[in-house]
């Protein structure tokens, strides 16, 4: 009877495992496929015309972000439109010009003259690491193994008991 149990216990934890990676490997393949918005592509700022004297009066620029988001490769595309040349980082966007330019910082602030507050907020967007998949398979996975590893014990003791009133078997 115990090598029964502990055999029933054995399957049951096997279960409730191959419910975790099973919902691991869903989690897993989920993570792969999802990439951060824009992943490859600049991000991208256009100073208005008329900038230059909305900083100098202490007001925000319209359309202009106070954080840059951008995708994993870190550029950032700036157009000037306005009359007067502008930097970001220490890159000189003359007016009229597009600019390409690639922070050397990955997060945090970068000096700028088209922001009201001399800096602007820089992230970037990076795919999350793969241990954000350990809960998702943890909360989806254990519980499904936890069912089918009840299902399969009930499933074998009426098996048993089966076998124990089949009068064929005697």
């Amino acid at each position: 009877m115990t090598r029964l149990r502990s055999s029933a216990a054995r399957q049951f934890a096997l279960w409730v495992l191959g419910g975790f990676l099973v919902g691991w490997l869903v989690s897993a393949l989920w993570w792969s496929l999802l990439e951060p918005s824009g992943k490859d592509a600049p991000a991208e700022i256009i100073i208005p015309p008329g900038a230059a004297e909305l900083i100098a009066a202490g007001r925000p620029v319209p359309g202009v972000p106070s954080v840059i988001r951008a995708g994993r490769t870190g550029y950032v595309s700036i157009t000037n439109n306005d009359a007067v040349e502008h930097y970001l980082g220490g890159a000189l966007i003359r007016p009229g010009a597009t600019a390409i330019v690639r922070p050397a910082r990955s997060d945090g602030t970068i000096q700028c003259t088209f922001h009201a507050a001399g800096a602007v907020g820089y992230q970037l967007d990076e795919r999350p690491p793969i241990t954000v998949t350990f809960i998702p398979a943890a909360l989806l996975g254990v519980p499904f193994g936890i069912a089918f590893g009840v299902a399969t014990i009930v499933a074998r003791r009426l098996g048993d008991e089966a076998t124990d009133l089949d009068p064929a078997g005697a």
